[in-house]
């Protein structure tokens, strides 16, 4: 169901979002702890975990959902929200962490060498996990923004 009056998302959108974000995050933060804390002792020294790759994969079929996600944000969701004043800020703090996400993500995975790799990363899982935090703000504005109206 659309709302055309309102930035109110759909059931599916919101479901999509939540669960993509959620496996993003979870998948995320499982690859942190076995990347920094998971190494095993190999036969020629420290070897990865074997469940760090799964991880990695786990994240990116997540990404592709939560893509779909965001650009169903886009359609409607976003232009109808800029009316609300209260919301803006943080609407344009989300956007602008999700952007850096894929971008960064992106780089990541197929351009970084060795140099900006480090970089890149720390970045990539701070605006990860910096953006549990704003979703849920975001979120609960947006609940009471719509009671209130």
């Amino acid at each position: 169901m659309l709302h055309l009056k309102t930035a109110k998302l759909s059931r599916w959108q919101v479901r999509l979002i939540v669960v993509s974000g959620l496996v993003l995050l979870l998948t995320g933060i499982a690859w942190l702890l076995l990347h920094h804390f998971g190494q095993r002792e190999g036969e020629f020294g420290p070897e990865t975990n074997p469940l760090e790759p799964w991880m990695l994969r786990l994240h990116g079929a997540a990404m592709i959902a939560s893509l779909l996600g965001v650009g169903s944000l886009l359609v409607v969701h976003v232009w109808r929200g800029w009316q609300y004043r209260s919301q803006r800020l943080i609407g344009i703090v989300l956007s602008t962490g999700v952007a850096w996400l894929i971008l960064s993500g992106y780089l990541l995975y197929y351009v970084a060498d060795e140099e900006w790799r480090a970089w890149l990363s720390i970045s990539h899982w701070v605006a990860g996990l910096a953006g549990l935090p704003v979703f849920i703000l975001h979120y609960t504005k947006g609940q009471k923004v719509r009671r209130s109206s």
